[in-house]
């Protein structure tokens, strides 16, 4: 008689090849009651600034002269993270630190290393490849963005100097760069419609001898599977009413192609990817570390116009930044719903949620052209694995300025003792267990090492 730990070592060998294996052997791992859940960073990058009130609560002033540090709970939201208020509890608003060089129209490398030096240019690795570097996943950085038109972008990871990675910025690419493998000789939308057709057979032996936690992680990974091939189900649909040939041409593009509809997209394909084991690095660049032309499906002024303060009057917005506030509103929304899958998965003793950070930042601070030492505002969500102290808001001294342009709305300043934006990357490294001293310190560096080393008061 086969035992259930021979059908889980065994199964993926089967129809699901690359797809099922990573999931498989969490399931063979719940089985044998060994289960190390890995830690999972995603890194969600957007354009145009972070205006520092929409990441501080309702009712608190920005300006403080000494560290503060003091729980959320019991807090309001500002508009542009409202919709992360179900996370509160394992979130962290972080003011104060500063950049230690000034950056317009896009952070591009600099942002996600901290990195002086030509920005179109990668200097030094950036966090996302350092947290990734020797992973043993499938994937081992997911590096997604959204831009105008491209299918792929060099904007803000890298292995190292002149070491970029590519961004996959069309959905449709990274999806079949995940998924393509199973039924890759079909045609792409039929492939799609019946995603989990290819692996029925192994689905039914699983689904035949695995119950609790271990049915509900393959429900979940197959309901990730299944709401990536909803998306494209009308486009299956017409294809199925003509004649299916076993070489048949791929249609034309039909997506919309608008900016809203690519963010949502590809936060669908990081859910999944996350869920289905791929990868547990992901950054996503949303705009592309530079200024895009516009955010279609959303406004339609230009977004180097709104970065500087002008109004949408056909939005009926238009007071200074506030069409940005309500583009991260969007942004988080599309965050949460992918934050929720993980907290709908199980994992180990709890969910996938609970071993997972995700960092909510933009690629210039808190304006479009942010000057040396400008604030810049992180918002963290999950512990990743109780490593991390959230459900806080934390700030290092900071003062308000006039801001260069004619918006005539004064922004954050770091103080100049203020911890660097490499800190809170040395951190994260820290707890992931891949701790150093520093991240990114030049040698030429003016700042102490301290001010790149990590934040204890973010530590747990």
């Amino acid at each position: 008689m086969i035992t259930r730990r021979k059908l889980l070592k065994g199964v993926s060998a089967g129809a699901g090849g690359l797809l099922l294996a990573p999931l498989l052997q969490k399931i063979a791992a719940a089985a044998e009651g060994n289960v190390t859940p890995p830690k999972r960073v995603i890194f969600f990058v957007f354009d145009n600034g972070f205006q520092d009130d929409g990441a501080v609560p309702l009712d608190t002033p920005l300006a403080c002269d000494t560290m503060r540090q003091f729980p959320l709970k019991g807090l309001r939201l500002p508009l542009d993270i409202e919709p992360f208020a179900p996370f509160m509890d394992r979130m962290t608003l972080l003011h104060g630190l500063r950049t230690h060089g000034a950056v317009d129209h896009g952070g591009v490398f600099h942002s996600l290393s901290g990195s002086a030096g030509s920005k179109y240019t990668p200097q030094d690795e950036s966090i996302d490849a350092a947290i990734a570097r020797g992973a043993s996943t499938v994937v081992p950085l997911l590096h997604l963005g959204v831009g105008a038109g491209q299918s792929t972008a060099y904007c803000c990871s890298a292995w190292g100097r002149a070491q970029p990675i590519a961004a996959i910025c069309r959905p449709e690419m990274a999806y079949e760069s995940l998924f393509g493998s199973v039924g890759a000789t079909q045609n792409d939308f039929a492939a799609r419609k019946n995603l989990l057709d290819f692996v029925t057979d192994d689905i039914r032996r699983l689904r035949s001898v695995v119950a609790g936690p271990e049915r509900e992680l393959m429900d979940s990974h197959l309901s990730a599977m299944e709401s990536l091939s909803k998306r494209d189900e009308t486009l299956s649909s017409q294809f199925a009413k003509g004649a299916l040939q076993k070489h048949a041409p791929k249609l034309p593009e039909k997506r919309s192609g608008l900016f809203t509809d690519t963010v949502a997209e590809q936060c669908d394909i990081i859910a999944a990817a996350l869920v289905a084991g791929l990868t547990n690095v992901v950054s996503i660049s949303v705009g592309l570390n530079v200024v895009p032309g516009s955010y279609s499906g959303f406004s339609k002024k230009g977004s180097h116009g709104l970065g500087h303060g002008e109004g949408d009057k056909e939005l009926g917005l238009e007071k200074p930044f506030e069409p940005l506030a309500h583009l991260r509103n969007f942004h988080a929304r599309q965050v949460a719903r992918l934050l929720t899958k993980l907290k709908e998965t199980p994992e180990g003793n709890g969910t996938m949620f609970d071993n997972t950070v995700l960092v909510f930042m933009s690629d210039t601070a808190n304006q479009q052209h942010c000057w040396k030492g400008a604030n810049w505002p992180f918002v963290l969500i999950g512990n990743l694995g109780g490593t991390l102290t959230s459900g806080q808001y934390l700030s290092y001294p900071v003062t308000r300025r006039q801001t260069w342009d004619n918006a005539g709305v004064a922004m954050g300043a770091a103080a100049d003792g203020n911890p660097v934006t490499n800190a809170l990357y040395t951190t994260l490294l820290h707890a992931v267990g891949k701790p150093r001293d520093t991240f990114n310190r030049s040698s030429a560096a003016r700042d102490v090492p301290a001010l790149y080393g990590p934040l204890r008061e973010l530590l747990a």
